[in-house]
């Protein structure tokens, strides 16, 4: 049983080869093309036809909207499992974002953009993560919540077949009666 567990949860050929090219291959790529400074408009370029992502990514408002002032957000609703929460939109959500497509440190990931607006029940809240490149175990400072229901499909991420859950700061979130 332990094998199939195993078998189970081990990332696709895909993932694995997606993982080569951008640790090894592309990262020394950069580096190299960076020092040549006439080369980086145009690797700029070439980044946009070569990487997976882009294709995906392309047809979103996540990637159309530059956003310039972030709004400020404070709010802590103190959610707990059970409880109905209605996702903000997506502007609201966008608004709170910095230049990086963060707040507060976690990126509102385009597979989001779907679930704005719809009402989902808080699944579990989230206090600490690891990371799967180290190891390193992370306390979030910030509230963040699992909702539902709310998987990544995997369709922005070369195919990826983990369903992975999606972690929501509370202040991309509004509670809702059931």
């Amino acid at each position: 049983m332990a094998q199939e567990v195993c078998e189970f949860t081990r990332p696709s050929y895909k993932f694995r080869m997606q993982r080569v090219w951008e640790d090894s291959i592309k990262a020394s790529l950069v580096s190299i093309v960076k020092q040549i400074p006439y080369v980086v408009p145009l690797w700029r370029q070439v980044q946009l036809i070569i990487s997976p992502a882009s294709n995906d990514a392309s047809d979103t408002k996540l990637s159309t909207i530059v956003k310039k002032d972030v709004m400020p957000v404070e709010e802590n609703l103190d959610l707990q499992p059970g409880e109905f929460v209605q996702v903000r939109s997506l502007e609201e959500i966008l608004s709170t974002l910095d230049e990086n497509g963060k707040y507060k440190g976690l990126l509102f990931m385009p597979e989001m953009e779907e679930f704005c607006g719809k009402k989902y029940r808080v699944f579990k809240k989230v206090r600490s993560i690891t990371l799967e490149f180290n190891g390193e175990v992370r306390i979030l400072r910030s509230p963040t919540v699992f909702l539902e229901g709310v998987y990544c499909d995997g369709k922005r991420h070369h195919a990826c077949d983990r369903s992975c859950l999606l972690f929501w700061r509370e202040a991309w979130l509004k509670r809702v009666e059931p």
